[in-house]
């Protein structure tokens, strides 16, 4: 049994927002249709002054956290303890959900999606995607409809970056 991570990191630029979006439909396509697995996508949007936005679509927030916590701490707390237990078992899962979101980062890790907005380019977005299981013929065919975007990062094998590569600079008919 190998230790070996079979997620990969794909790191795609676009000249807007929307074309980004775009991009993570077409790959959420692929998904549904068995080419691959998508384990994170994460939205990296560098402003004309300079501002990174991110948009994450995987980790779950603390807030998010405290709030199916509490709720789960109250039902058991009422089974366990009545009233009481409602308030007390309420209260300790949503600190124990907001701790544990809060160190828990399941998708593009944070340090990487801070990495690549200091990289980008200003009114530049970027669509980080943590991918498994890729049909890689799928994913280049897809990938030329998104002509002019750029392939920023990715730790893919060199013969699939010059696949990829060749896709997003060629030109459709």
């Amino acid at each position: 049994m190998t230790n070996a991570d079979p997620r990969k990191l794909l790191v795609l630029a676009f000249d807007s927002p929307l074309r980004a979006q775009e991009a993570f439909l077409a790959v959420t396509r692929l998904t549904g249709e068995g080419h691959l697995l998508v384990q994170d996508a994460v939205f990296i949007q560098k402003r004309e002054d300079g501002k990174v936005r991110v948009t994450e679509t995987l980790d779950i927030s603390p807030g998010d956290a405290a709030l199916n916590g509490s709720l789960w701490g109250a039902l058991i707390g009422t089974i366990v303890a009545g009233p009481v237990g409602l308030l007390a078992g309420g209260a300790l899962s949503a600190g124990i959900g907001a701790l544990v979101a809060k160190f828990t980062d399941i998708g593009v890790p944070d340090g990487k999606v801070e990495e690549i907005g200091k990289a980008l380019e200003p009114s530049t977005t970027a669509l980080a995607l943590l991918v498994s299981h890729i049909d890689e013929a799928a994913l280049t065919d897809e990938l030329r409809r998104f002509t002019g975007a750029t392939l920023v990062q990715t730790d893919l094998s060199a013969d699939m970056v010059e696949r990829l590569r060749g896709a997003l600079s060629s030109r459709t008919q």
